[in-house]
């Protein structure tokens, strides 16, 4: 499974190492409290940097618009 995140720099594209952590959703959270633990849940497969704010608030845009 892969997963988007997106944030104001660019979006990261994460893989998903360990999908039955996901199904305790009342406490993923704990899963990411710290980098270490991050880790062991998800890889980063691929970072894409916005250019610059025009093209972060256009990619933004097209979702609140659609």
């Amino acid at each position: 499974m892969l997963v988007l995140f997106e944030t104001a720099a660019g979006y990261a594209i994460f893989k998903v190492l360990d999908e039955s952590k996901l199904q305790q959703v009342d406490s993923l959270y704990k899963e990411f409290e710290t980098p270490e633990k991050a880790n062991k849940i998800v890889k980063l497969k691929h970072f894409e940097k916005f250019q610059d704010t025009t093209e972060a608030l256009a990619g933004n845009d097209m979702c609140l618009y659609r």
